[in-house]
């Protein structure tokens, strides 16, 4: 494998405007009766935009996304808590500096910017391979593949006119396309950090009903301060704190939880932001408690956020 292919087939990760992490990756040989789900699930309307008809929906209608070489082919698929929403690929023409390429994202998730971010990734992995440009049947009436291409900050060209329109895209990045990149990197970190600061609720790990410990003093500070949202105590018990109902852990807490404040001795703090990330607490706040490097604990407290991977 060549080192353009490598670094092609890496993972990625990107966030969506809505603040969102959407994993990005090529598609290999065990995805592909994800893929034909994933097709399946899509809407008629969709499918047809997406194939220009009604394809048998069999294995050879994956065949050609899954394995990319990044030499004459490549393929992306996009994924939200493990779960396959989006797959684009190319595939090399006659002339060896173009490539066709289509996309498809599922009804359900439309409007976040999931095909821009497919476009980005997609273009970047191309050009790798020496692809200048991207070729793009589109149906006329298909809006939101449109819209993606024209906003994307690719110079772009427009030929054809019914039924059909022929769409190129000239993948080389100028100063305008990185403006629309940096401009859409701006809004989706804003989104993504809000949950941490303005969250809607809290969960305080290490809470205790004894009064004088920290988790249970920040516990009934928050009671006491402003905050407008529900805040949950969270101790390995499930001890109610300050007359509120208490938790075993936070996947226990039927809310989904914005931030987790974790206030546990320092060889217990990445075990619990684990336990909370992997449950409904999508950011998690550290106080370490003077947690070194070395794992050893100290006296002072120390906080960091946390962001949870797909």
């Amino acid at each position: 494998m060549s080192a353009t292919a490598e670094r092609a087939v890496q993972a990625t990760d990107v966030i969506l405007r809505d603040g969102s992490t959407l994993r990005l990756r090529a598609p290999a040989a065990e995805d592909a009766d994800a893929l034909l789900e994933f097709f399946a699930n899509l809407s008629e309307h969709s499918r047809y935009l997406r194939f220009h008809g009604f394809p048998a929906l069999g294995p050879k209608l994956v065949e050609p996304l899954v394995e990319p070489d990044w030499e004459e082919r490549g393929a992306l698929l996009g994924s939200l808590d493990g779960r396959i929403v989006a797959v684009a690929n190319w595939v090399r023409l006659r002339d060896p500096r173009a490539a066709e390429v289509a996309f498809a994202v599922g009804d359900d998730v439309q409007r976040r910017g999931i095909g821009t971010r497919l476009l980005e990734q997609l273009a970047a992995r191309a050009a790798g391979a020496g692809i200048e440009e991207f070729v793009a049947e589109v149906l006329h009436e298909n809006n939101t593949m449109l819209h993606v291409f024209r906003n994307a900050g690719f110079a772009v060209t427009r030929a054809g006119e019914g039924g059909e329109l022929e769409i190129r895209l000239a993948i080389a990045p100028t100063d305008a396309y990185r403006d629309h990149v940096a401009e859409r990197d701006h809004v989706a970190v804003t989104a993504s950090l809000e949950p941490f600061f303005r969250p809607r609720s809290v969960a305080v790990v290490g809470a205790s009903k004894r009064r004088g410990s920290i988790g249970g003093e920040l516990f009934r500070n928050i009671l006491a301060g402003d905050f407008a949202g529900s805040v949950y105590p969270v101790n390995r018990k499930g001890d109610s704190v300050a007359g509120v109902h208490g938790h075993g852990a936070v996947g226990e807490i039927e809310e989904a939880v914005d931030l987790a404040v974790i206030c546990l001795p320092g060889e217990l703090v990445l075990d619990a932001a684990e336990e909370a990330l992997a449950g409904r607490g999508p950011r998690a706040r550290r106080h370490l408690g003077g947690l070194r490097r070395n794992g050893q604990r100290g006296h002072g407290a120390a906080g960091a956020p946390a962001r949870a991977r797909p």
